[in-house]
């Protein structure tokens, strides 16, 4: 089955290098050999897919506020949504403390919903209207200022000399050398637009409540002992603490052979937050099926019972899966982890639960007020109702819903009818768009 949030999996965990930063970094890997050059890399990485997707961003904007195609807008606007999820992506892995650019990562989180949005009205409207194109506007003329700064920064960091892990203060301290050169992005450098719209699960980076993590803080020992039994092939490196956003964390790289990992692990409970590894997949020795099988191993070996896939889908030899944990037979979709495994290896380089850290929870009521075939009569009876589940869905701003899921076929295509199992009432219908790289569900 196939479920929305692939069009985030296949940014946060496809991460792909960016010319730029690929020729500034490599020189510097070359020189050293210890494991304070990997998690450099991994920071130079992702800062100039930061600066590369920003351009972008700001390219995109200035095309379609000239263009006059339905069609052409509706790639632009795409093409916006997918660059500022990446960004945030980018920016989450960065040892910036959140206060210090909240108000950047709010603008991205509201350009990606406001312009996916848009490119679903596109649907029932012949253009984008005078008011929406103001507010477009508005966003161009701050993804301008944002890409000024950010390419300041960049000639900073580009330099021969320049480093960003040298540039980290004691680990135990919030504050940094390298935190403190994004000064300009919150203190009234940057003028942020007020959007009228605030994106789909706008408060998911900031300042969210975390439910699925206890009070209690483990050791880095204690962590250590937990990654061994994780990884136990793996050569394991503490490379230090990162305190002061949404997540403390113990960081380390990892060394499996030739491949090398970023892992960042929850101080509460010692979660897994994030897996990263810039390894290739040249071969497809495993099938799509049996990477799905090999995630949902890879998350019990982890401890994660009762996980189900929700989504999966293959590009350039990578399988790109969600999983999402089930209470009683109803299915989680808040609670959902991204998992993206190697076609060649079979083996996962990509993990990100922080919606499970955030979300998960034993949830209460979860009984249907209707039957599956009471809430169906409330599907149009032109669609082939292929399965029907039992799910809690998040809202579009705050909350979760529970409702009855329904896989439909029309007219060659296939849709997820969602009707609330309080209510009887429809609340969302997804569609899936085939592409050429990979499925995505709008």
């Amino acid at each position: 089955m196939k479920k929305i949030t692939i069009i985030i999996t296949s940014v946060v965990l496809g991460i792909v290098g960016t010319v730029a930063g690929t020729i500034m970094y490599f020189g510097k890997v070359n020189e050293a050999n210890d494991y304070k050059s990997k998690l450099e890399y991994v920071y130079q990485q992702n800062f100039y897919e930061l600066v590369d997707n920003v351009n972008n961003i700001e390219s995109n904007l200035s095309k379609l506020t000239v263009s006059t195609n339905a069609s052409q807008q509706n790639d632009y606007l795409s093409k916006v949504s997918t660059l500022a999820n990446n960004a945030q992506n980018n920016i989450s892995v960065l040892p910036i403390e959140h206060n210090a650019i909240n108000e950047t990562i709010t603008y991205l989180n509201q350009l990606g919903g406001y312009t996916s949005t848009l490119q679903q009205e596109l649907i029932s409207q012949k253009n984008i209207d005078m008011d929406q194109m103001s507010q477009l506007d508005d966003l161009l003329t701050t993804s301008k200022t944002v890409k000024q700064e950010l390419n300041k920064l960049s000639v900073l960091i580009s330099s021969n000399d320049y480093s960003i892990t040298d540039n980290l203060s004691d680990p135990n301290q919030n504050a940094s050398k390298f935190n403190n050169e994004w000064a300009n992005f919150n203190n009234g450098t940057i003028e942020y637009p007020q959007l009228i719209y605030d994106g789909p699960f706008s408060d998911s980076v900031i300042h969210k409540e975390i439910k699925g993590l206890s009070d209690k803080e483990l050791t880095e020992a204690e962590v250590n002992v937990k990654l061994r039994q994780w990884f136990d092939e793996s050569s394991i490196k503490y490379i230090g603490k990162t305190s002061g956003g949404d997540f403390d964390t113990y960081n380390y790289t990892l060394t499996d052979g030739t491949n090398e990992y970023y892992a960042q692990v929850s101080v509460r409970d010692g979660i897994l937050l994030q897996l990263n590894s810039g390894q290739e997949s040249n071969e497809q020795n495993y099938t799509e099926e049996e990477c799905c099988v090999l995630a949902l191993q890879f998350a019990k070996n982890l401890g994660l019972e009762n996980m189900e896939v929700v989504w999966d889908t293959e590009s350039d030899n990578f399988t790109y899966v969600n999983l999402a944990p089930t209470q009683s037979d109803v299915i989680l979709y808040p609670d959902e982890i991204k998992v993206k495994v190697s076609n060649s290896t079979g083996k996962v380089i990509g993990w990100e639960a922080k919606s499970w850290a955030y979300n998960h929870t034993v949830r209460k009521n979860l009984e249907p007020s209707i039957t599956s075939a009471e809430a169906q009569k409330s599907v149009a009876s032109s669609m082939d109702v292929r399965t029907t589940k039992l799910t809690v869905i998040p809202n579009e701003f705050t909350g979760e819903t529970l409702c009855w899921e329904f896989m439909c076929a029309y007219e060659g295509s296939t849709y997820y009818v969602y009707i609330d199992a309080k209510t009887g009432l429809q609340t969302q219908i997804l569609k899936v768009i085939e592409t050429d790289d990979a499925n995505l569900l709008m």
